[in-house]
């Protein structure tokens, strides 16, 4: 059974239908975490190339992800934060922290700055 987090990130980006064939056998907590994290790295990877066309599609992906954050109960919430907002602080530098703070739409960047004080 796909969960509102799966459905959600696989009919809007479809970058994640490339990650579903190891999720599919797991249960669905572990598959949302799953996803999210798998997600996150796709994201960092199209940030490292510096291709504008990249770029914009994490900054597509980011507004799907921030409307499930927005429209979330805790338990979505924490799995963006622990799962794709984790990953994505893992390459934050102050340098970075602008860009990739551009990258996410208002909301998301709260959850954003609050994952990276945490951690």
């Amino acid at each position: 059974m796909k969960t509102k987090i799966i459905n959600t990130i696989c009919q809007w980006a479809p970058e994640a239908n490339d990650l579903m064939s190891d999720i599919e056998r797991i249960d669905d907590t572990l598959a949302d975490y799953e996803l999210l994290h798998k997600l996150a790295e796709v994201c960092m990877q199209k940030i490292h190339s510096g291709s504008e066309n990249e770029i914009e599609r994490v900054q597509e992906i980011a507004k799907v992800v921030n409307l499930l954050y927005q429209g979330g109960n805790q338990y979505t919430r924490n799995a963006i934060e622990n799962e794709f907002l984790t990953v994505m602080s893992f390459d934050e530098s102050p340098g970075s922290l602008k860009r990739h703070l551009d990258l996410f739409p208002a909301e998301l960047r709260k959850g954003y700055i609050k994952t990276i004080l945490e951690n």
